[in-house]
């Protein structure tokens, strides 16, 4: 392939509208007879309840009130569906509105439309609820303790799923182990906060029996896949479009309530229906994340290499299960062993269910709680052996000649298999340019201070990250009469500045320039199968389906112009938006002349089928699989505890990088959410299972006035599985802060004895531990 743009930091050709407040959102949609909607939410974590809508309903531009009970006839008015099904788990997925009982706050128990969102909101509060309370389950010791009451009938002992990932023989290994570790590492719950809440709009055209739903979320084509099978709609009678998405994170990567009551409501009402997402709503309903406990033991020789693993992980899944079910724990398991050469592992996992939010992805998917629980045994072995941080990862690598690694394990239903990589150069350029050896000697310069010396920490946090999740992606590219192309993908970015990078191969691909061609997506009738933005895929599928199709079109075009220039078609290049004859410039015809002489009727040559045009579907069965180094420097405040994260290096291994300039916003993008998880942020839930942190003023994000400046490099190791060469990048700022910084707390508290086993690292945790107290 030709890399005129292939590798250039392009400004992104997507931005210029979106900063002239020219995109389209949900909630910048109207539709003609719209109504409004609002839900009815239960403030008990768990109770029964009966509905009384009489107050409400007199309420002027109220339309209706409707509740379980009056949708329990109606086509598609079920529990949400497993898109990502497992064996182990048990059911108890959501209903669309809740039935029975209410089983955490913030569940929907009633839906109000109305003429305008005012009135509906309004009317929502009218709504008489009588509710019965019954004793939550707020947390996995009260949902597990015996005598607890199941939150669901068919679930014994409140656990959802318990299944067991186990390689080679681990109780053999331990059994011969010269130095064995223990310890408990809990993650906190915490979920993404996109600029954007969620929003969904439903219309139902009864003449032609249409479906379309307007809905911020990353998987369109999944979506209508379940709606269409959920309200038994034939053929292509759904149409999911997913226009502008402000930020999604994985937190818009669902089949939620809302979208699947709405659409029953335009069909069942036959008017428009819109609902947008309040930020309360969003932190107390939206995918909650994180939350898990793990107990791991490391058993190694006294060299420090690591001969085997073992694991218990306990997930608070929260009430129900949703479409995702059981994934990220299962993500968890099988990615535990890391970038680390351990044959010997076994892993048990419970989910259990607690009277919170439904748990599911969040940027890195159950796997940013792997690297913190594997981080932290690591730096607790490297203690306990008296070894630098950096040398016992060095010792226990992955060599580059051992690629592909079979871990053995499988993830997101594909066996884990390394593609390639190097993560002894990746340790060796962070600890270069992250200057490990200077923060050393000035660490213990301020240790020699005693008391009036810094508290100055450094910490590491390595990472395997799987990417570019299969099984296919689509693109349709077509040039027209003008020599633009116009490049449709089934994949739905939400700020990833995807169709800049799309742009880019493209253009490399027709000779073009990126701006001559025009991106669009998150539109089930524009392309007829797709699978969406999940899992670091976009630049790995989408790229490479959007690589062929350009191939397949700069073939045709060559083909065409050579037949009629009367050139050989090897003697026929693409540039500057032209086919010319090498050599011979002035003969040459426009992309736009060749699209017009490729209209049906046109005298081509044998076997060429009309239109300047291909589609294709990149399929791939395995993953392709990044990694990273990153170190955090911290410095901590005496007399508060609070935390400054005062240096931060990023080593990425992404394969090739297509843009350089969006991927270094990635990278930022995902260390600030990782801060964040370090530092701040955590969806609090009191004894009554009430949720505490309902809003900003509550639920902290860090700020850029918390973010360091980032330095970063990138490793390429590029992958065999795709053309291009390219592996997933977006996740992969969020996965390792958290370890890398509870690792630097703790090297920074050293002389204090402090052992951190969890986030946030809020100051007053940190207070606590400088005066030996937890």
């Amino acid at each position: 392939m030709s890399a005129r743009f292939f590798g250039q930091p392009l400004r992104r050709i997507e931005d210029p509208r979106l900063l002239r407040g020219q995109a389209t959102f949900v909630e910048d949609i109207e539709r003609s007879g719209m109504l409004h909607v609002a839900f009815v939410r239960s403030p008990h974590a768990r109770a029964r309840f009966r509905v009384d809508a009489s107050q409400a309903l007199t309420r002027p531009g109220v339309r209706s009130v409707l509740a379980a009970s009056d949708l329990a006839g109606e086509v598609g008015f079920t529990a949400i569906p497993l898109v990502v099904p497992h064996p182990a788990l048990e059911p108890c997925q959501q209903m669309p509105l809740a039935t029975d009982e209410a089983r955490y706050a913030g569940e929907a128990i009633a839906v109000v439309l109305a003429e305008s969102r005012v009135t509906a909101e309004d009317a929502a509060a009218l709504v008489q609820v009588a509710y019965e309370p019954l004793e939550p389950i707020a947390s996995i010791e009260s949902a597990t303790a015996p005598g607890t009451a199941p939150l669901h009938a068919a679930v014994a002992g409140n656990v959802a799923a318990a299944f067991t990932v186990s390689v080679g023989d681990a109780e053999a290994a331990f059994a011969t182990a010269e130095v064995v570790t223990r310890g408990r590492y809990e993650v906190q719950r915490y979920t993404g906060v996109p600029m954007e809440t969620r929003g969904v709009i439903a219309e139902y055209d009864a003449g032609t029996g249409d479906l379309t739903v307007w809905s911020s979320t990353q998987w369109p084509h999944t979506l209508r896949d379940v709606l269409r099978n959920l309200l038994g709609l034939a053929g292509d009678h759904v149409r999911v479009i997913a226009p502008d998405v402000g930020g999604g994170f994985g937190v818009k990567q669902e089949i939620y309530p809302e979208e699947i009551v709405l659409a029953l409501l335009a069909k069942r009402l036959r008017r428009p229906v819109k609902w947008i997402e309040t930020r309360r709503e969003h932190l107390a309903t939206a995918a909650h994340a994180r939350q898990q406990v793990h107990d791991v033991e490391l058993a190694a020789r006294r060299d420090g290499t690591i001969v085997a693993l073992r694991a218990d992980v306990t997930s608070d899944i929260g009430a129900y299960t949703r479409s995702l079910g059981v994934l990220c724990p299962s993500i968890t398991a099988a990615m535990l062993p890391g970038p680390y050469r351990i044959r010997d592992y076994t892993c048990r996992v419970r989910t259990v269910l607690t009277c919170k939010a439904p748990a599911s992805a969040y940027r890195g998917a159950g796997l940013p709680e792997a690297v913190f629980a594997l981080e932290r045994a690591v730096d607790q072995l490297a203690r306990e052996l008296d070894l630098d941080p950096a040398e016992i990862r060095r010792r226990n690598f992955i060599r580059p000649h051992e690629f592909p690694w079979t871990t053995g394990t499988g993830s997101a239903q594909v066996p884990v298999v390394y593609d390639s990589g190097n993560y002894e150069a990746g340790l060796d350029a962070a600890l270069a340019l992250g200057r490990y050896a200077e923060w050393r000697q000035t660490q213990r310069g301020e240790r020699a201070r005693g008391e009036h010396g810094r508290l100055i920490g450094i910490g590491l946090g390595c990472y395997v990250m799987l990417t570019g999740l299969g099984p296919y992606e689509s693109a349709l590219l077509r040039l027209d009469a003008t020599g633009h192309a116009v490049l449709v993908v089934g994949a739905s970015p939400h700020g990833q500045g995807t169709a800049t990078a799309l742009a880019q191969l493209v253009a490399d691909e027709l000779g073009l320039r990126p701006e001559d061609i025009t991106v669009r997506h998150g539109d089930t009738a524009a392309i007829p199968f797709g699978v969406g933005t999940y899992a670091s895929r976009n630049a790995v599928m989408a790229g490479s389906a959007a690589f062929v199709a350009a191939g397949a079109v700069a073939t045709k075009a060559r083909r065409l112009a050579a037949h009629l220039l009367e050139a050989d078609e090897r003697d026929v290049e693409l540039v500057d938006g032209r086919a010319a004859v090498v050599g011979a410039r002035n003969l040459s015809l426009s992309l736009g002349a060749l699209a017009a002489a490729c209209a049906p009727g046109a005298p081509l040559p044998a076997g060429m089928d009309p239109g300047l045009e291909a589609t294709h579907y990149f399929t791939e069965s395995r993953s392709t699989f990044a990694s990273g180094v990153h170190m955090a420097v911290v410095e901590i405040d005496r007399e508060t505890g609070t935390t400054a994260v005062i240096d931060y290096t990023v080593v990425n291994d992404s394969g090739r990088i297509i843009n350089p300039l969006i991927a270094e916003g990635q990278i930022h993008g995902g260390v600030a959410q990782g801060v964040g998880g370090a530092l701040y942020e955590e969806l609090v839930y009191d004894a009554d299972g009430q949720l505490v942190t309902q809003s900003l003023l509550d639920y902290v994000v860090p700020t850029a006035r918390q973010i360091p400046p980032i330095r970063l490099t990138h490793v390429e190791t590029p992958s065999p599985l795709n053309p291009l060469g390219v592996k997933g990048l977006g996740e992969g700022g969020a996965v390792a802060p958290p370890p890398a910084i509870a690792a630097a707390v703790e090297d920074a508290l050293r002389d204090f004895g402090a052992h951190i086993t969890r986030t946030p690292l809020r100051p007053e945790t940190v207070f606590r531990l400088m005066h030996g107290r937890t």
